[in-house]
């Protein structure tokens, strides 16, 4: 991992990877906020996975810039396209960075995200934080993202506790909850994702099982300030709370399985896992507790009787995980 001074004087530092699937709409504003950054070394590959809208002419447009190369192909899912558009990254870049086609960047990410990892040569990545914005660009809900991505929890005691949002980020950070999301927000070094494989389609959440793995070969650095429009609207697939919990159940059960992890890895894992399983049971029950309070008996006992069970849930289910691969266990 070496600084920038050991590179080219001339080409791209960072690779901007793209995906964009009938994103026609946002794409043109997101390359805007890519071109306007202030820290001008760098590419974008835009890799259009099978669109059928006028997404792909909306880029065509911005060609003239040379920094700026779209790439078509057949529809085979946002982790191939991200790891199409890894693979074509110009010879000794050593960043990349995934934005959706629908995001958008403050001027001064990648001069933040690269000063962060300049600094850092032990880690594999650095991240800013995300807020909401709606269909035209305007911010929803202000402060609820960050304090989200913010929320990482310590186990001390048995217990989860908060952890400094200034401090490093590894795998225990990242096990219960993926809280480096959007992709847009997260730095990379092109070793680190060549040694972790890329992404893997296997997953729902594929973006989280594979800043998972990432944060196996080295830190993830936070940088505590808002820095990415993250965009909602009906199309975002993380509106989909059971496809969000068929997701996070196969997460849960692929890393907690991995084979090949290291015992200190499992160690933390699982006390991770039961530390969070007793808090969801002492949530559970005293709402339960105070459903039956109110006279709602049914309710009340049904939700104790779920809170208990998690008692007995002593680790993720191995049957959540996908099926596996003969590389499933590269990046721990």
């Amino acid at each position: 991992m070496t600084p920038l001074e050991d590179h080219p004087a001339e080409g791209p530092l960072v690779t901007v990877v793209i995906p964009l699937y009938n994103g026609g709409t946002y794409v043109g504003e997101t390359l805007r906020s890519v071109l306007a950054q202030s820290f001008a070394r760098f590419e974008v590959i835009v890799v259009d996975d099978g669109s059928t809208d006028d997404g792909p002419d909306v880029v065509r447009s911005f060609e003239s810039d040379p920094r700026v190369r779209l790439v078509t192909g057949a529809h085979l899912g946002v982790a191939a396209a991200r790891n199409d558009g890894a693979g074509r990254a110009s010879t000794g870049t050593p960043y990349l960075a995934f934005l959706d086609a629908d995001d958008v960047w403050h001027p001064e990410l990648l001069a933040t995200l690269v000063g962060a990892l300049e600094g850092r040569a032990d880690a594999a990545g650095a991240f800013v934080l995300a807020e909401y914005i709606d269909a035209d660009g305007a911010v929803l809900h202000a402060g609820d993202f960050p304090r989200h991505m913010r929320g990482r929890l310590d186990l001390r005691d048995g217990k989860l506790v908060s952890r400094d949002v200034h401090a490093d980020v590894g795998p225990e950070h990242l096990f219960l909850s993926n809280l480096v999301y959007p992709p847009s927000c997260l730095l990379l070094r092109r070793i680190a994702f060549d040694a972790v494989g890329g992404f893997d389609d296997r997953f729902l959440a594929e973006d989280w099982e594979f800043v998972l793995r990432l944060a196996g070969r080295g830190p993830l650095v936070p940088v505590d300030r808002v820095m990415v429009g993250y965009r909602r609207h009906t199309a975002n697939a993380s509106g989909d709370r059971a496809r969000n919990v068929r997701g996070a159940r196969q997460v849960w059960a692929s890393v907690f399985h991995r084979p090949h992890a290291s015992v200190e890895t499992r160690r933390r894992l699982r006390a991770v896992w039961r530390a969070h399983q007793s808090r969801t049971t002492a949530r559970k029950v005293a709402e339960g507790r105070a459903l039956l309070a109110r006279g709602r008996i049914i309710p009340g006992a049904g939700r104790i009787v779920d809170g208990l069970a998690h008692t007995m849930l002593r680790r993720p289910l191995r049957v959540w995980a996908p099926s596996s691969r003969p590389d499933s266990d590269r990046g721990d």
